[in-house]
C-alpha cells in the first residue's frame, strides 16, 4: 500500500514548549510587536494509491501552529508544526493507516495587496515524520528533511490579530518506500505581539 504517516503527540508537545519558550523570550524584549503566533485547521490530504478492491480515504483533518519574527515589512522567520492527518486503505478485513506530521523552518515574504490584505509565499525546509500501521502486523516509518513551501494570504481584523489562510506543501515518506506529496489546506488566525 503506498504511503501513510505518524503519530507525533511527543513530539508537539516538546515543539510547543519550545515555542512558548521563544515567545516568552521575545515578549521580554523591546521588539515585542514584531513577534507572532498563529494556528489553522482545514483539509489534509495524503495521496493514496488504491489497488482493485481496496477502498481508501486519502484526507482528512489537518491543522498547522507556527511562531514568526517579523522583522521587517516584507519578510519573516518562522517555526511550525503541520499535522497533515491521515490516510487509510480497507481490503475487506485488513485495514492500513498512515499519519504524517512535519516541522517546519521557514521564510515568509509578504506583499501588500489591498488595505489590510497581505500575500504570503512561504519557503524553508520540513522535518517530515510518516507512520504507517496496520491490523495485518505490518508496520513501517520514516523521517527526512524535505523542501516546504506554501501560499497565503492575510487579512487584518483588528489591531494585533488577523485571519490567516494557507496552502502548505511538502513531500514525506517511510523508510519502506512508500512517499508523496503533503498538502494542508486551512484557516486560522494570526496575533501579533
Amino acid at each position: 500500500m503506498p504511503l501513510r504517516l505518524t503519530e507525533g503527540r511527543r513530539d508537539m508537545k516538546q515543539i510547543l514548549m519550545a515555542s512558548l519558550l521563544a515567545l516568552t523570550a521575545a515578549s521580554a524584549s523591546a521588539q515585542v510587536e514584531k513577534v507572532y503566533a498563529g494556528g489553522s485547521l482545514g483539509w489534509a490530504k495524503i495521496p493514496t494509491t488504491c489497488a482493485a478492491g481496496e477502498t481508501c480515504k486519502d484526507n482528512s483533518v489537518g491543522y498547522k501552529v507556527y511562531v514568526g519574527y517579523d522583522d521587517t515589512a516584507k519578510i519573516a522567520g518562522e517555526l511550525g508544526y503541520i499535522n497533515f492527518g491521515k490516510s487509510k486503505v480497507d481490503a475487506g478485513t485488513d485495514h492500513a493507516e498512515l499519519k504524517a506530521h512535519a516541522v517546519t523552518l521557514a521564510l515568509a515574504f509578504k506583499q501588500q495587496l489591498d488595505t489590510g490584505l497581505k500575500g504570503v509565499l512561504r519557503l524553508g525546509a520540513a522535518n517530515v515524520s510518516a507512520k504507517e500501521t496496520s491490523n495485518f502486523g505490518f508496520a513501517d516509518k520514516g523521517s527526512g528533511w524535505n523542501i516546504y513551501g506554501g501560499v497565503g494570504a492575510e487579512y487584518d481584523i483588528m489591531p494585533g490579530l488577523k485571519a490567516a489562510a494557507s496552502l502548505d506543501v511538502t513531500k514525506g515518506g517511510t523508510d519502506g518506500g512508500d512517499s508523496g506529496t503533503l498538502y494542508l489546506l486551512s484557516a486560522g488566525v494570526q496575533y501579533h505581539f
